[in-house]
């Protein structure tokens, strides 16, 4: 299980790091629009995410 939530924490840190990489580059070519609330929407969604799954791996359950 160990395993199991260390691939979604990958996967979860891989997301959240192309959701900003999506949002410097909306913000070079097209300025602030609100076309960024998504990637935005989408990496608090993940840090959510990364941040439930460390908080499973504390339980003994888990393990």
């Amino acid at each position: 299980m160990q395993l199991v939530l260390m691939i979604m924490l990958v996967a979860a840190m891989t997301v959240l790091f192309f959701s900003g990489y999506y949002v410097g580059m909306l913000r070079e070519r097209h300025g602030k629009s609100w076309v960024m609330v998504v990637p935005i929407f989408i990496a608090v969604f993940m840090f959510n995410i990364i941040w439930a799954l460390t908080e499973l791996s504390k339980s003994a359950r888990w393990q």
